[in-house]
């Protein structure tokens, strides 16, 4: 994953201010990834996926907390001293005065742009603040809607410094403390690539006992090593064949999992190449000649 625990903080509290509740789609905004690896994860734990409601047009609609949760385990794993959604974009990981020239003027989009966060969450910010008894968001011109440089770097050196809204330890505080779970990242990476290269079926069981950890464990470290290896290996799930059949079909998605059953059941069916975390992976390639149409 490339998703750092800061930039997951910095889109979940500008989701916050949006929405009560989240999609797919907004999981995938949070991760960083397609929405192909959420249909993934939420098949891999229908317990959550059954705390969904559907909404409007058949959307998947799922408790903001309980979704924010959910998704940050997905990346990161547990971890308890994970800091609660504060009310504003993201804290700089370390306090500091935004760099400008004398009697510069900015507007929302420059100061987004060097807090690393969207226009929106800058004014929406700014509006909280904007009456604050000690410590107001410095006003905007009312002619060209700019504000002076210097005020408002200013106020977010205090902003990051006394860190309004938020709880536990800083992002950077736990990105630090979150090293040694990188580092396992890659161990298991590097294991997922030897299996493959000798042909090795590499279960969570397996993995969990080599590495000392819980079977849960060991498989969201599967999950996440096999997202990023198995594609470049040109292998995929059987979930993600069925997202491959013809749109035109107009299947659901239950008689497209019944659709692919039917095909690999075929005597010209590809055989999986491996299996991960309890998941065959197939051939891209005789996969695609198993669902192209007859000549």
């Amino acid at each position: 994953m490339t998703t750092t625990r800061e930039q997951f903080e910095q889109r979940l509290a500008q989701l916050r201010r949006d929405t009560q509740e989240l999609t797919r789609k907004d999981f995938a905004h949070l991760a960083g990834v397609a929405e192909k690896t959420i249909r993934n994860w939420l098949d891999t734990d229908p317990e959550f996926a059954g705390t969904a409601r559907t909404g409007a047009r058949r959307v998947q609609l799922f408790p903001f907390d309980e979704g924010a949760q959910w998704v940050r385990k997905q990346l990161f794993g547990a971890d308890e001293r994970a800091p609660e959604v504060s009310p504003g974009p993201r804290l700089a990981a370390e306090p500091h005065r935004m760099p400008h020239t004398p009697g510069e003027r900015w507007r929302w989009v420059d100061m987004a742009r060097l807090r690393g966060v969207t226009p929106t969450a800058v004014r929406l910010l700014a509006a909280e603040y904007r009456d604050h008894p000690e410590r107001p968001f410095p006003p905007r011109d009312e002619f060209d809607r700019t504000c002076d440089a210097d005020e408002v770097s200013d106020w977010f050196l205090w902003y990051d410094t006394t860190r309004p809204g938020y709880t536990g330890p800083r992002p950077a505080e736990i990105a630090a403390e979150s090293g040694a779970k990188d580092t396992r990242r890659n161990e298991v990476i590097r294991r997922l690539n030897t299996a493959l290269d000798g042909g090795e079926t590499l279960t969570s069981r397996a993995l969990a006992e080599e590495l000392g950890v819980s079977t849960d464990v060991a498989a969201r470290y599967l999950r996440q090593a096999a997202e990023e290896v198995l594609p470049k290996r040109g292998l995929i799930s059987r979930s993600q064949i069925a997202e491959r059949l013809p749109t035109s079909a107009r299947l659901t998605p239950e008689q497209r999992r019944e659709r692919v059953k039917t095909l690999l059941k075929r005597k010209s069916a590809p055989a999986p190449v491996v299996t991960v975390a309890d998941t065959p992976y197939y051939n891209e390639t005789a996969v695609a000649e198993l669902l192209a149409p007859p000549a």
